[in-house]
Parts: structure tokens; C-alpha cells; sequence
């Protein structure tokens, strides 16, 4: 899929509900959402869109999306996670990390792909007070899709028609990616074995 085609065909109300469904819904984890964020900084950029409206459209998307996602845990997580079978330790298991981690996963969760669809659902789920998630998924979708969405823009901003290279750019963050996992990887065993 061309993103910056997709982007421009949908204009800002396909960027809010591409944004709201991946973060409100667990099927959301398809969605160009990274992707999609540097595609509107770097379309910004070359005043193909207009910014101010542009970051309005994504952190209320990210924002109500979280929301949706908190709410569908609340009210369906612990029957849809007895339907899955999911044992009451593992259960347990996740209570304590997400009372643990939950504040800093709510901030980092947006930037990794499958953790914006599953982190608001899974607080909603061990119910943890709504005004705490409310506050944190604020700031975590602030800086998300204003950090990266703004970043793209000054790099953009920087380089004239970089939105025509997206795919170029797209491409280096997943195989730096990969590498940096690989390397976690191999240190990780490295350590272990060594």
C-alpha cells in the first residue's frame, strides 16, 4: 500500500479513524500507524496537508482509540480472556507487570506496533483506574503521534521531496530494527553461553 497516496486519499478524517482503530481495536495491529505518522509529517512538509489539523486528527484518534480499547477490556477482557483460556496465574501474571510497567507502557506502547491495540485493552481488562490510564494514554499519544509526526516534518522540511522516498525511509527503520533485535539477540545468547 502507497502510504502517502492513502494518506492524501483520505485526508484527515481517514487519519483519525486509521489511528483510532488501531489503538481502540485488537484487529487495529494491521494499520500503518508508524508508517502513516511519518507519511503525514513528510506530506506536511512538501504543504501537501495542512499540519495544525493533521496533529489534531491523530492525537484525537490515538486518544479516543485508547479509550475505546480501555472500555472493551473493562467490559468484555476477563470473559473474552476466559473464553481464550487464559489461566488465572498467567492472568495474575500480567496484574502485576502492568502494575509494575503499566505507566511506562502506556507511554512506550504506542511506538511499538501490537502494543498500541493490546496495552489499552489490557488495562481496561485488570481494571486499572480509568483516571490514571486516562492521563497517561494522554501524554503517551502526545508524544507519539506529535513527536513522530513532527519529527518527520523537520526532516522533510530539511530535504526537499523526501515524501517521494518514504518507502526508502520505511524500509531503513525496519532493518534497523531487525538489526538492533538481532544484536539484542545474539548479546543476550552471547551472555548466556560465553
Amino acid at each position: 500500500m502507497d502510504v502517502t497516496a492513502y494518506v492524501q486519499a483520505v485526508g484527515y478524517l481517514g487519519i483519525f479513524a486509521t489511528v483510532f482503530a488501531e489503538t481502540g481495536l485488537l484487529v487495529g495491529f494491521f494499520l500503518p500507524g508508524d508508517s502513516l505518522l511519518i507519511a503525514v509529517g513528510l506530506l506536511a512538509a512538501a504543504q501537501k496537508l495542512q499540519l495544525s489539523f493533521a496533529l489534531l486528527a491523530l492525537f484525537l484518534g490515538s486518544v479516543l482509540g485508547n479509550n475505546l480499547g480501555y472500555y472493551l477490556g473493562y467490559k468484555v477482557g476477563p470473559a473474552l480472556l476466559n473464553k481464550a483460556r487464559v489461566r488465572a496465574e498467567d492472568l495474575e501474571r500480567t496484574r502485576r507487570f502492568m502494575a509494575r510497567f503499566g505507566p511506562l507502557s502506556l507511554l512506550i506502547g504506542p511506538y511499538v506496533p501490537v502494543f498500541r491495540a493490546v496495552v489499552p485493552f489490557m488495562c481496561g481488562t485488570i481494571k486499572m483506574p480509568w483516571l490514571r490510564f486516562f492521563a497517561l494514554s494522554l501524554l503517551g499519544s502526545l508524544l507519539w503521534t506529535q513527536g513522530l509526526t513532527l519529527l518527520a516534518y523537520y526532516v522533510g522540511s530539511k530535504i526537499p521531496h523526501l515524501e517521494r522516498y518514504i518507502y526508502l525511509i520505511l524500509l531503513a527503520g525496519v532493518v534497523f530494527g531487525v538489526v538492533l533485535a538481532a544484536w539484542r539477540a545474539y548479546r543476550a545468547g552471547h551472555l548466556r553461553w560465553g
